[in-house]
C-alpha cells in the first residue's frame, strides 16, 4: 500500500490543501496517519475517497451531503453520477488509483465499462490522454515511482493491441501507410490509436514505433514507398528539428501523402507542408472517408 503527503492528494484531487484541512476537521472526510513529528500522510483508499468527493463536488453536490455518506455509497453515488455525466473525471481517477495501487482489476473494469459506453476515439482522446498526462507529471515531480507510470502505460497497450487484433479488417483496400514517431517522442500511444482505425478500414500498416534514429525514417519512406505517411509530434521540440523532419519527409515521400498530428501550438510554428490533425475525430474521418 502506498502512501501520499496531503500535497499530493491536492495535485491528484485539484482540491486545496488548505480545504481537506477544513474538511477533515468539520466533516471528518478523512482520518489522516501521522507520523511520529505529527505530519499527515494517507493510504490508498483515504485517496480513493478523496477523489470520489472531488468528483462529486465538481457534479455540483455540497461537501455537507457529500460527508455524510459512508465509502459505500459514496463510490455508488459517483457511478451513478458518472452514468449521466458529460464529464469523464471519475472514469480518469479510476485509471489513475489502478497505476498508483497496482490494481490491474480496478484498471481493466473502467477500461473495458468506458470502452463500451464511449467507444475507442473518445476513451482515446478524453480518457487515455489525459490519464496518461497526469500521471506523467506526478513522475516528473517525484510523486510517484517510475513503476506506476510503467504499470498504466503497458496495461493501457495491452488493451489497445487486443482491439487491434479484434478490428483488423480481412479485405484489403490496396492503400499502405508507414506510422512512426519522432526518436524525441517517449510514447507511441497515437500510433496504435491510428493502427487500429487503419486496420479496421482495410489499410495496410507498417508501423515502425518510434525511430530511433531519422535516418530509420528516410530510410523506410524509400523502401516501402508508402501512399500515406503519418506521425504526431507532441513533446516540445527544437522547432529547427520538427523542420528539418518535415523538410527531408517531403524531399524523399514523392507522391506519398504526409498526414501530421499532435501540438498543434507546436506544429503551427513548422512549415510541415503536411495535412494536420487537429483532433483524432479529424483523424477518424479522414480514415473513413479519404483513404480509399
Amino acid at each position: 500500500m502506498s502512501i501520499y503527503s496531503i500535497a499530493d492528494l491536492e495535485k491528484l484531487s485539484g482540491i486545496k490543501a488548505h480545504t481537506l484541512r477544513i474538511w477533515e476537521k468539520r466533516y471528518n472526510i478523512v482520518e489522516p496517519n501521522r507520523t511520529d513529528t505529527n505530519i499527515r500522510f494517507y493510504n490508498d483508499d483515504q485517496l480513493r475517497k478523496i477523489l470520489n468527493v472531488s468528483f462529486l463536488i465538481n457534479q455540483g453536490f455540497k461537501i455537507s451531503k457529500i460527508a455524510k455518506l459512508d465509502t459505500t455509497n459514496l463510490a455508488l453515488k459517483v457511478k451513478e453520477s458518472s452514468s449521466f455525466s458529460t464529464s469523464h473525471e471519475s472514469y480518469i481517477n479510476d485509471l489513475i488509483v489502478s497505476s498508483l495501487t497496482f490494481d490491474s482489476e480496478l484498471f481493466n473494469k473502467s477500461f473495458d465499462e468506458v470502452i463500451n459506453k464511449l467507444g475507442l476515439s473518445i476513451t482515446y482522446e478524453s480518457i487515455i490522454i489525459p490519464s496518461l498526462n497526469k500521471v506523467g507529471s506526478l513522475w516528473s515531480a517525484g510523486d510517484l515511482f517510475p513503476a506506476q507510470e510503467h504499470f498504466l502505460s503497458n496495461l493501457i497497450k495491452q488493451k489497445l493491441y487486443h482491439i487491434l487484433e479484434e478490428r483488423r479488417s480481412k479485405t484489403n483496400i490496396g492503400k499502405t501507410i508507414l506510422l512512426f514517431s519522432p526518436p524525441w517522442e517517449s510514447h507511441d500511444f497515437a500510433l496504435i490509436y491510428a493502427d487500429i482505425l487503419l486496420q479496421e478500414r482495410g489499410v495496410n500498416v507498417c508501423n515502425i514505433g518510434r525511430a530511433f534514429s531519422k535516418e530509420i525514417i528516410y530510410e523506410c519512406i524509400e523502401n516501402t514507398k508508402p501512399d500515406y505517411i503519418f506521425t504526431t509530434i507532441i513533446v516540445g521540440h527544437k522547432v529547427t528539428e520538427i523542420q528539418e523532419l518535415c523538410d527531408r519527409i517531403n524531399s524523399c515521400k514523392k507522391n506519398s501523402k504526409f498526414l501530421l498530428g499532435g501540438n498543434m501550438n507546436l506544429l503551427k510554428l513548422v512549415n510541415s507542408n503536411a495535412h494536420l490533425f487537429n483532433s483524432c475525430k479529424e483523424f477518424e474521418t479522414y480514415v473513413k472517408f479519404q483513404i480509399n
